[in-house]
């Protein structure tokens, strides 16, 4: 069956939700390796690999492989310490995976763009401009607290801050990733996304900064224990802006400060607080790729 047509006896089985999003995905799987997605073992390879040929240079003292460069090219002579999966492994993924809004089957498009820092000068004078301190050290819990300082800064200078989200394999820090949603739906798959990028880099900690949406739980809500209105849909809605992190071994930190505007739409930050909410939700991809690589022995 085509995509198309696996959509469409979706869309006309009974019990379809009057809203959400519909993901559908495919893989190749071989019988003699029915755990793993074949991109996924191939991926796995690559990686191995790449460790046994980083600690043969090591060994014989030398810091790159001097083959030719490849006409592909994300095929190169480097041998990252962190992660040696190629990059197109990971965007490949993309290409097996489709989504559709519910009910009108409208695709939801994803879209990356990279940014390259290529002068260090001028990213020098940004920071200083900016007047932050310096980037903490240290795993995705240990830095919670030092990345606030600095979203905090950035928040009252610009009036607003980007979303983004930190990779780590202990206290290395893999990659940084701009994240841009319209939507709960957009949303929800920015972080399934996400957790493709953690295996595919093997992270063990993720840290997310971003501005966010809180409002009060209604009695009912209280009684029935749960959340009947997203906070973004309530009338009593404040702004705020929030940094939190989570590791595979089950650790989690949050830290938040409520934004208060002027009358020319400028940003305070009050004062930090550091909350325990229980498991996050945009979390939960994480979690569940976690899971996931522990029963492949990743």
């Amino acid at each position: 069956m085509s995509v198309n047509e696996i959509l469409t006896a979706i869309q006309a089985s009974r019990g379809t939700p009057p809203f959400g999003t519909i993901t559908i995905k495919r893989h190749w799987i071989d019988k003699a390796l029915e755990s793993w997605e074949v991109l996924d073992a191939a991926a796995a390879s690559y990686m191995h690999l790449n460790d046994l040929l980083r600690v043969g240079h090591k060994a014989a003292n030398a810091d790159r492989c001097d083959l030719e460069g490849y006409d592909v090219e994300c095929v190169d002579a480097d041998l990252p310490a962190s992660s040696g999966n190629l990059t197109c492994m990971y965007i490949a993924q993309s290409e097996l995976t489709s989504h559709f809004s519910v009910p009108d089957g409208r695709i939801l498009s994803e879209m990356s763009e990279k940014i390259e820092v290529v002068d260090d000068a001028a990213a020098r004078a940004a920071f200083e401009e900016y007047r932050l301190p310096e980037f903490p050290d240290g795993d995705a819990i240990d830095r919670v607290s030092g990345l606030m300082e600095i979203a905090r800064r950035v928040m009252e200078k610009d009036g607003a801050h980007g979303t983004f989200a930190f990779l780590f394999k202990g206290r290395s820090l893999l990659t940084i990733k701009g994240m841009q949603f319209d939507s709960q739906n957009t949303k929800r798959l920015s972080f399934e996304r996400l957790a493709q990028l953690v295996e595919s880099m093997r992270a063990d900690g993720v840290l997310v900064i971003g501005e966010m949406w809180m409002g009060l739980q209604t009695e009912l809500e209280k009684k029935l224990d749960t959340v009947l209105i997203p906070a973004r849909d309530r009338l009593n809605k404040t702004e705020a802006l929030s940094v939190y992190a989570i590791t595979r071994d089950g650790r989690q930190a949050e830290r938040l400060c409520s934004v208060e505007r002027g009358p020319n739409g400028e940003a305070h930050c009050s004062d930090l607080v550091e909350v325990d909410y229980g498991p996050m939700n945009t979390m939960i991809p994480i979690r569940r790729k976690w899971k996931e690589m522990e029963s492949r022995g990743l």
